[in-house]
């Protein structure tokens, strides 16, 4: 596993796996810039023109501060934005431990080793009217490329967002500027409607009428939403967390209890067969 971390020698992006339609790469990212958007909360920015020229929406990557041997494996992040024509991808994170309190240390220059793009991605069914994104704290990041893609692709969609407290909610100027409908709940009330964000799911989808549902957030407020989704007979897409050791399905450390739609029971791995999945194959605990 730690030669996947090899350093200095994979700066120009070693081919890993390429199956499956996958291609992905270990390499090292260059920090183009840092810094905190709420407390707690960073957007890094890396020069990666490999993994910027192939991210889809809903991918992402495995990173670790260029530190030896500290933190030994990887922490997963989902792309947040990509830059083709610079070559550069961003990520948001959030401090929770101490992989991420070195990660958020780095400084402009530093080279950073990174797995991507990993994972599926979101899969945009056919050719829909209305669609809703709806997302959760840092749940927000892997939704944006989603909705910049939609965006550009003409097609009509609106943002469910919800977050603690107004100073915690993420991306809105990306979103706003996206020109659709952005929906805000607060669970203190600070901006936008008191409340979670699946509320609003359900009051959007009683008023109107919407062809897919994507979701990434808390594992209450995505089953939340799959639940509401499935009564209002809409599809819905969920991008799960779990914590990860390699990211592209060696280790087996991310699997969930996945329900195919005959009802066969299984698992699945969430870096290698998601971690995007259709809401209803998910059993949801709790």
């Amino acid at each position: 596993m730690d030669s996947l971390w090899a350093g200095e020698k994979n700066i120009g992006g070693d081919l890993l796996l390429c199956n499956d339609k996958r291609d992905i790469r270990s390499l090292m990212a260059e920090v183009r810039d840092i810094y905190a958007v709420a407390e707690g909360i960073y957007e890094l920015e890396l020069l990666a023109p490999e993994v910027a020229a192939k991210a889809k929406p809903g991918q992402f990557l495995m990173i670790r501060p260029n530190k030896l041997g500290e933190p030994f494996l990887g922490r997963p992040m989902g792309i947040y934005d990509t830059n083709t024509e610079a070559g550069t991808i961003t990520i948001l994170f959030e401090v929770h431990g101490h992989g991420t309190e070195l990660l958020a240390e780095v400084k402009k220059g530093d080279k950073l080793p990174l797995i991507a793009p990993l994972g599926n991605g979101f899969d945009v069914v056919g050719q829909p009217r209305r669609v809703m994104i709806v997302g959760g704290g840092i749940g927000i990041a892997p939704l944006y490329p989603l909705a910049n893609a939609l965006a550009e692709a003409g097609v009509d969609f609106e943002v469910v967002v919800g977050a603690q407290t107004a100073d915690r909610l993420l991306a809105m100027d990306r979103l706003v500027r996206l020109g659709m409908p952005v929906h805000v709940y607060t669970d203190d009330g600070t901006m936008g409607k008191q409340g979670y964000p699946s509320v609003g799911v359900a009051e959007r989808l009683a008023a109107e009428k919407f062809d897919q549902v994507f979701c990434c957030g808390p594992m209450p407020m995505m089953r939340g939403v799959a639940q509401i989704c499935e009564a209002y007979g809409v599809p819905c897409q969920v991008s799960l967390e779990e914590r990860m050791g390699c990211g592209f399905g060696i280790c087996v450390g991310c699997v969930i209890d996945h329900k195919a739609a005959d009802g066969t029971l299984s698992k699945k791995r969430v870096c290698y067969d998601g971690p995007v999945f259709d809401s209803k194959e998910v059993v949801w605990h709790g």
